[in-house]
């Protein structure tokens, strides 16, 4: 009897390496803009509130989470008008991903049918074959200057009896799409007459552009106990490797979320003493990131529609760009492989997102510095490892196809 015949059939199969194992092992002249991992340093007030935490012996277990964290992640809530009870209505977690996974442990059961926009994050549906769900694409369109938008008319027709969410992020990865007052009430119009819960994962609401405002789903009226927020500090306070996240729903829905067993992971209580400091400001750290992205965004954007055969859009929020590449006459898998075979820079295929509308798009993520003239002193990187350079590879790339 071999050894995967033991286990669980929905992790078998081929083992997969993940980004940033592959960042680790890559050779010195690749550059990747591949994971989504913020390259800034974070804030030594931030660092030093772990130092002292441990110091003062916050070391002991803490898995319902610091209420004082509670407290301050509701206290964030209230720029978006939206008032939280800390205590009857936030979970911390293990970052976002745990977020997820707690939402879907929750709410489905063996046969239950999940919505995901084509293209969407990845990494929000594939926790359902641990549940027996069933993921449904439902495919967004684009409107008449390339912005992908959602179609509630295909939304629609992608609801069924055996609907139980729609999984779905403000702003998008990796459209950069933030969603409207209008789009949100259209979907929490369905959430209300098909009876299902709206899963929105909002962490990259501090990084949206072009006088764009953010709107949490569950602020719409009725949605509290519809709706289940992830959010996370991974990307607004660049901690990736810290892991600290929440959730947010109405108290009714949060009493059976917090059932779920939370024993086997949670946040360390020097990093949630952490995340207190950093939510209760200040917020210099976190707009000046933003100010970089639209830098980058803005820099790399012009760039790409100087290049044969591509369009790209300037993304509504988040910091990933999706450029269109279809016109090279490659599959984007094609077209990232040979980039990375001809060039070396590591970008992720659309169809990774979506098979079917993600598809002749590529993802890119702006999580380099734009040239050494741009960074900050304390950020060391080789001048061929810039944004810079990576438009420099992919330009030469593309118009090899070109010729």
């Amino acid at each position: 009897m071999s050894i995967e015949s033991l286990v669980k059939k929905e992790i078998r199969g081929p083992v997969r390496i993940s980004p940033t194992r592959l960042r680790l092992k890559m050779p010195p002249d690749v550059i990747s803009l591949a994971a989504g991992d913020p390259n800034f340093l974070l804030p030594e007030y931030i660092a030093d509130a772990v130092y002292k935490a441990i110091r003062e012996g916050y070391t002991h277990y803490c898995f319902g989470g610091d209420p004082e964290l509670k407290e301050a992640i509701a206290r964030y809530y209230k720029k978006f008008g939206y008032e939280a009870d800390p205590m009857k209505q936030v979970i911390i977690t293990a970052g976002g991903s745990q977020g997820i996974f707690q939402a879907y442990a929750t709410i489905l059961n063996p046969g239950d049918e999940v919505i995901a926009f084509d293209p969407s994050y990845g990494g929000g549906r594939s926790p359902l074959r641990y549940f027996g769900a069933k993921l449904v694409f439902s495919p967004m369109k684009k409107d008449a200057e390339g912005y992908f938008r959602i179609d509630i008319e295909a939304l629609k027709e992608k609801i069924t009896e055996k609907t139980k969410a729609l999984y779905m992020e403000n702003p998008g990865n990796p459209t950069g799409i933030v969603y409207t007052k209008e789009e949100l009430e259209a979907i929490a119009d369905l959430a209300k007459d098909h009876n299902f819960i709206v899963i929105s994962d909002e962490i990259y609401t501090e990084f949206i552009w072009g006088g764009k405002k953010h709107i949490p789903i569950i602020s719409l009226p009725d949605m509290e106990d519809r709706t289940i927020v992830i959010m996370a500090m991974t990307k607004m306070f660049a901690w990736a490797g810290m892991r600290t996240g929440w959730i947010i729903s109405g108290p009714n829905l949060t009493s059976y979320i917090n059932r779920v067993p939370t024993g086997i992971t949670g946040v360390p209580w020097p990093i949630q003493k952490a995340a207190i400091v950093a939510l209760n400001g200040p917020w210099d750290f976190v707009k000046g990131q933003a100010a970089e992205y639209e830098e980058r965004i803005d820099y790399c954007v012009k760039r790409l529609n100087e290049m044969p055969n591509i369009k790209c859009v300037k993304p509504e929020g988040a910091f990933y760009l999706f450029p269109d590449i279809s016109a090279t006459g490659l599959k984007s898998a094609e077209f990232c492989a040979k980039l990375f075979e001809q060039e070396k820079l590591r970008i992720v295929p659309g169809s990774a997102y979506g098979p079917a509308v993600g598809e002749g798009h590529v993802r890119i993520a702006l999580v380099r510095p734009l040239s050494t003239q741009t960074m900050p002193s304390w950020f060391k990187v080789e001048p061929d490892k810039t944004l810079e350079a990576a438009m420099d590879r992919l330009e030469r790339f593309t118009k090899s196809l070109a010729k």
